[in-house]
Parts: C-alpha cells; sequence; structure tokens
C-alpha cells in the first residue's frame, strides 16, 4: 500500500476493551492510522490499543495527562473533542476522522476500503464526509468481550434525528476544524464541500445487558456535566431507568443487509435530499401563491357585487331622472296651453298684466329648475359612465387572469386546495 496518501481516526476511550481490538484492527486493514486518546480507562483498553503501536497506531496519550484542571471522574465532551481539533491541526494526514471506540466505518463501494473511497472523494474535489450512522442493539445476551461485535449483533435501528448529522471526516486544512460547537457531529470549517453521498457508520453502543448497566448508570450518566446537558448533549440515556431490559425485540429492528444499505445510500444521497427540501419549499410557496390567488379572486368577485348593487342604485336614481324629465314635459305642455290661452285672451291678460308678471316669474324660477336638474343628470351621467369603465376594467382584468397560464397551470393545486379544505 502506497504511502502518498493518508488518514488517522482520532479515538477517545473508556472502558472499551471488548471491542476496541476490532474497532482498531478494522480501521488498520482499511489502511487508516489510529491516534488514541485513553480517558482514564481501567478495564485494559489502552493496552489493547497498545499492542499496535508503530503497527498502524501512530500515538496513545492519557487525556488526565494533556486535559488539565479537570473536573474529577467527569465526562468533559466538549475538553475531549477541543483536544481531538488540536490534535487535527497538528497530526500529520491528509484526512482525519472523529472517530468513537464503539463504531464502525465503511465506504459506500464495497470493493473499495475506507481509505481508498476517501481517497476517491480527495479527488473528485470535496473535502468533507457525512455518515450515515445505524444503531446495532443486542436482541440477545450472547455477545462476549473479545468477540466481533459485528457478528454478534445483526439488527439496527436509524439514530434519533439529535444524531444524524455525521460529518466527522474531512481533510486537513490551514484554517481551523470546529467540533465543539456540534456537539461532535459537524465537523466545521472555511471552504467546506460535503461529498453528497454518504459513507457506513455502523454503531454498537450497548452490546448486552450487563454492558449496558454498566455503561449508563456507572459509567456515564453519573459523569455527565450539567453545562454540556444544557446544551442538548447526552440525551440519549435520558429516558432509560434502573431495571430496564437492553435487550431489544428483533421485531422492532431492521436486520442488516450492506447490499440493501449501500443502495438505499446510493439512492438516496445528500443532493436528492436537498431537491425534496427544495421542491417541498416551492410546492408551499405555490400553494401560498393559490391562496393568495384565491383571496385577491374572492375580493374581485365581492368588488364586482358592490359594483353590481352600485349600477342598481344608478339605475334607480336614472329612472328617478326619467319621471322628472316627465314631469317637466307635462308641465311644458300645461304652459303651452296656457300660453295659448293667453294669447286668444290678450285683451283679458291686459286687464290682468300683474297676475302675468307674477306667472312669468314662477316660470323663469322653474326653468332655472330644469336647468340645475339637467346639469344634475349630466353629473350623474358621467358618473354612471365613469363605473361602467372601471367595471369593464376589472372585469377585463378578471378575464385576463382567468386566461392566464398560472392560472390555468394552478388550477390542479386549487382544486386540490378545495378539495382538502372540504369545499
Amino acid at each position: 500500500m502506497s504511502s502518498d496518501f493518508s488518514v488517522v481516526a482520532i479515538i477517545a476511550a473508556r472502558n472499551e476493551a471488548d471491542v476496541i481490538e476490532h474497532v482498531v484492527a478494522d480501521l488498520i486493514d482499511q489502511g487508516i492510522r489510529v491516534y488514541f486518546l485513553d480517558d482514564s480507562s481501567t478495564d485494559g483498553t489502552a493496552a489493547i490499543v497498545g499492542r499496535h503501536l508503530g503497527h498502524g497506531v501512530v500515538g496513545i496519550e492519557r487525556l488526565s495527562d494533556t486535559i488539565k484542571d479537570t473536573v474529577p471522574a467527569a465526562f468533559e465532551w466538549e475538553r475531549i473533542l477541543l483536544r481531538k481539533a488540536q490534535l487535527a491541526a497538528e497530526l500529520d494526514a491528509d484526512w482525519l476522522i472523529h472517530h468513537d471506540a464503539d463504531e464502525f466505518r465503511e465506504s459506500p463501494w464495497p470493493h473499495l476500503s475506507l481509505r481508498d473511497a476517501i481517497r476517491r472523494v480527495d479527488a473528485l474535489g470535496f473535502n468533507a464526509i457525512d455518515f450515515t450512522s445505524l444503531d446495532f442493539w443486542p436482541v440477545d445476551d450472547r455477545f462476549r468481550a473479545g468477540d466481533d461485535v459485528r457478528k454478534a449483533l445483526t439488527f439496527y435501528s436509524v439514530r434519533a434525528p439529535y444524531d444524524c448529522l455525521q460529518i466527522r471526516c474531512w481533510k486537513k486544512t490551514d484554517d481551523p476544524v470546529d467540533l465543539a460547537s456540534s456537539g461532535g457531529h459537524d465537523a466545521r470549517f472555511q471552504g467546506r464541500s460535503i461529498f453528497p453521498l454518504r459513507f457506513l457508520l455502523r454503531h454498537y453502543p450497548i452490546r448486552g445487558q450487563a454492558h449496558g448497566e454498566r455503561k449508563v448508570f456507572e459509567e456515564r450518566q453519573r459523569r455527565f456535566l450539567d453545562r454540556e446537558r444544557a446544551r442538548g448533549w447526552h440525551v440519549q440515556y435520558d429516558e432509560v431507568r434502573p431495571g430496564a431490559s437492553f435487550i431489544r425485540d428483533a421485531s422492532t429492528l431492521t436486520s442488516y443487509d450492506p447490499d440493501a444499505v449501500r443502495l438505499a445510500l446510493t439512492l438516496r444521497h445528500r443532493g436528492v435530499e436537498e431537491l425534496e427540501e427544495a421542491l417541498g419549499a416551492a410546492r408551499s410557496e405555490v400553494a401560498t401563491l393559490c391562496r393568495q390567488l384565491d383571496v385577491t379572486a374572492e375580493g374581485l368577485r365581492v368588488r364586482s357585487q358592490e359594483l353590481a348593487v352600485r349600477d342598481q342604485e344608478l339605475a334607480a336614481r336614472g329612472q328617478e331622472l326619467a319621471a322628472r324629465d316627465r314631469e317637466l314635459a307635462v308641465r311644458g305642455q300645461e304652459i303651452k296651453r296656457r300660453d295659448h290661452q293667453l294669447a286668444q285672451t290678450r285683451r283679458e291678460l291686459d286687464a290682468h298684466i300683474a297676475e302675468v308678471a307674477t306667472l312669468r316669474g314662477e316660470i323663469e324660477r322653474r326653468a332655472h329648475d330644469v336647468d340645475e336638474l339637467r346639469r344634475g343628470l349630466d353629473v350623474r351621467l358621467v358618473e354612471i359612465n365613469d363605473w361602467r369603465q372601471s367595471f369593464e376594467e376589472r372585469t377585463r382584468l378578471l378575464d385576463e387572469c382567468h386566461r392566464s397560464l398560472s392560472w390555468r397551470w394552478t388550477a390542479p393545486a386549487r382544486a386540490a386546495y378545495r378539495i382538502l379544505k372540504g369545499w
């Protein structure tokens, strides 16, 4: 194996002697070098890793020597992550992996080792890798320390949502990497470009009843710091109570099929998920636009009804004016008849000149009233014409909206929305 491309996995562990041999050996077999941080193990974990020192293991350190001013017997995860980030900048490696002691990482391509798969990602121009993590659980209590846990535990579940993000492999850069702010789930650095296809992570947190009781109630829960729990860390065992069974029902889990898992990784990669999220956002936007169009259409319908009422009012006023015109016409005919009578009885009119003068004054006042009524009628006719033009313009806009492509294209969405709303 050529040494021109190197990957180092940084592992921190406390009392993982039952699986650490297989974890470290698997990494070395896949061309990955290991730097080991021992968190005060008392079961010989560090000694097991030490067998590979100089043969794939490039260094072993005790966290108690490098992390000073720690809380006695506490599980200071943030301090460990900060130390890993420091080592990532110091170690001689092309790529780094933030690795746990109870997990196995694999390439999505069965014919490539983990190192060769990372090298392929590097050649494609990406500098970070995400993992799909599967939690394997015991369905019986037959696992023994030193067994290959991958053969003993073959049923898994997908990780909880708070553990789904697993960007824990990255190319070494000049910029510092941030592991602590995400609790170790997301290696963040400038210029990050994540490979769309996820790699596989097989996680074995609990290996049996006795192991679960010791790990959860003796080695973990009492060691978690309040300040870290306040950040939402270490919540995976919150629902576990003393006396609980750590042996799962196989019917609630999935039997591991590596080919099926790798096919799923290929079919549903990060790019597909991003497209689905974009599609969901687009659908939501279309639904919002449809609701806005429905509101606009309803507003136009109400406005049309208001205009129809106004037209009816104007028509009624027009009829009133027409009746007044007919009344004036009748009065005009009456005046004509009276003028005729006056012509015939002019001699009599001369005797009653004062009465005629009074009648003429009345006629002039009535004529003035007629002029005022006619001017009012002209103003009303202009208002009617303006209302009709406005109504015709709104009707034309509504017709253009109904004839538009966007209206027809969104017709199925509006129909679906009305069906969902029960309209």
